[in-house]
């Protein structure tokens, strides 16, 4: 073993320490650029290493064992046995609002990235430091062994691919705004934001992690005010909420429990968005996230103190309400301004043995929902319709959702049958209606079309309009029903199936 090291590392952490303890194990050093300038102001003593951007060949040529080796600056370099070299922090630059793509070629750092990929190819005979955090431990064997075993070498060759990985995939990601995630080959960098206190269970570990380079939207943009540790369903919940609320122009309250609607009001005032959602489904806004589309104020805010919610996100907050919510223990708040929805965005799901990923449903309607039955639904039942159609989007298929006038009064969701979806709604909607008097005509949303026997069943329960997707062999004759009985049917010619 030549006791030699390379060294020229973006990211100077604990870079005096490496150098000064390879110096005490009598290693001699070649760095270059600003880490060459770095050792020399510290007086670490290195034999400078000079060349043209953007490739240092000669560095290159020592790694692959190719002799004679010299600098731009004459220096003999030799097979070098340690290299410590990191990247420029791509990702956060991309990132950046004000950046553009035409800045992009003078930050890639092709210098550096090559001699990373020289010295993890020889992984058996180079020990490669990609990262700081290894500089210690990697000391630390040299000094009690004199060399590192060949599995640790080959770990810290993964490392440094793995950080050249995602290096290359945070520039594809940027370059192509992820629109390849559908491509013949597809390439994520992922960046941890958060670990999180545990996954679905508490015996689960987990962890938030966003894109690399992307901007930050959605809830890796969310400020955390207040509360505790969030865990993985937090996550789920919180998405579900704010995506739901940020649906509708109008006030809303959205809560959502175990990733799906409990409760959904939508009135003049937040507080009165907020009461009419917990009273729409009380026991299950027990626990649950509550979703506001507007900024908080301190009569809503009041309100939100009073109830048994353990997440609250909105798009802001007034001092007043923030003073309220702070004060209330274990309560988890998050500002979260509204997503910039891109036409890129995508869904990931985890299967046996790999992923399967589809863009992902961002629209409400294709276009105007046409109305199927000789009577048109009436204003007051086209705001329930909207509001029940909104709601419905968001809940796990087969899914059916009763709304009577601004308020969700029952959902019913993951069920096996659009029949027992339907059945299910109307036992929970007459199990409230005592709770919620009537505020004017109920009305139907179901995520998929109906057969003739659900819509029946519908009808049954008190139904006055209904809006589904469409496209089932019942359509004719669910249609002809509803015109018996003087119902208002709209097919949106759109399905939301969520699983």
């Amino acid at each position: 073993m030549d006791k030699t090291a390379y060294l020229s590392v973006y990211d100077k952490t604990g870079l005096e320490e490496l150098a000064a303890g390879l110096t005490e194990l009598g290693f001699a050093l070649y760095a270059s650029g600003s880490t060459y300038k770095l050792l020399a102001e510290a007086g670490i003593e290195a034999e400078e290493v000079r060349y043209s951007p953007p490739v240092p060949s000669s560095v290159l040529k020592a790694l692959s064992g190719r002799f004679p080796a010299v600098s731009e600056n004459g220096v003999e370099l030799p097979a070098f046995y340690v290299v410590a070299a990191n990247l420029y922090p791509i990702a956060s630059i991309v990132g950046q609002e004000e950046f553009a793509a035409e800045e992009l070629s003078n930050y890639l750092d092709q210098a550096n990235s090559s001699v990373l990929r020289a010295a993890a190819r020889d992984f058996g005979g180079v020990i490669t430091l990609s990262s700081p955090v290894d500089y210690g431990p990697v000391l630390g064997a040299l000094k009690e062994t004199g060399g590192l075993e060949p599995e640790l070498k080959k770990q810290l060759a993964a490392k440094a691919w793995q950080h050249l990985a995602a290096y290359d995939a945070t520039v594809a990601q940027y370059l192509s705004e992820t629109g390849n995630l559908l491509g013949e080959e597809v390439v994520m960098s992922l960046r941890r934001v958060s670990g999180l206190a545990y996954g679905e269970n508490r015996h689960q570990q987990a962890a938030f992690y966003a894109l690399s380079g992307a901007r930050p939207r959605g809830l890796n943009a969310a400020r955390v005010l207040s509360g505790g540790e969030f865990n993985l369903n937090h996550y789920l919940d919180l998405d579900t909420a704010f995506e739901l609320a940020m649906e509708f122009e109008e006030p809303v309250c959205v809560v959502v429990k175990h990733a799906r609607p409990a409760g959904v009001c939508a009135a003049g005032s937040l507080a009165e968005c907020l009461r009419g959602a917990l009273k729409s489904d009380p026991a299950g806004a027990v626990g649950g996230t509550a979703a506001f589309n507007r900024e908080v104020d301190a009569g809503t805010a009041g309100v939100l103190a009073g109830a048994f919610i353990e997440s609250a996100v909105a798009p802001g907050y007034s001092g007043e309400a923030l003073k309220i919510l702070k004060a209330k223990e274990g309560l988890k708040v998050l500002s979260l301004p509204a997503p910039v929805l891109s036409p890129h965005e995508v869904e990931i799901h985890s299967v046996s043995g790999g992923l399967l990923i589809e863009s992902k449903d961002n629209r409400l309607f294709y276009s105007e929902p046409a109305c199927v039955t000789r009577r048109k639904p009436t204003d007051a039942e086209a705001r329930s319709l909207r509001l029940a159609w909104r709601t419905v989007k968001y809940a796990k298929t087969y899914a059916v959702v009763l709304a009577e006038g601004n308020v969700a009064l029952a959902v019913s969701a993951a069920e096996s049958s659009t029949y027992d979806a339907v059945r299910n709604a109307v036992w929970k909607m007459r199990d409230k209606r005592g709770i919620l008097p009537g505020s004017g005509p109920l009305v139907l949303a179901a995520d998929a079309a109906l057969p003739l026997k659900t819509l029946q069943a519908a009808l049954a329960g008190g139904v006055s309009a209904v809006i589904q997707p469409g496209g089932w062999q019942d359509d004719a004759d669910c249609a002809a029903l509803c015109d018996t009985k003087n119902i208002a049917m709209l097919f949106a010619g759109i399905r939301h199936f969520r699983h």
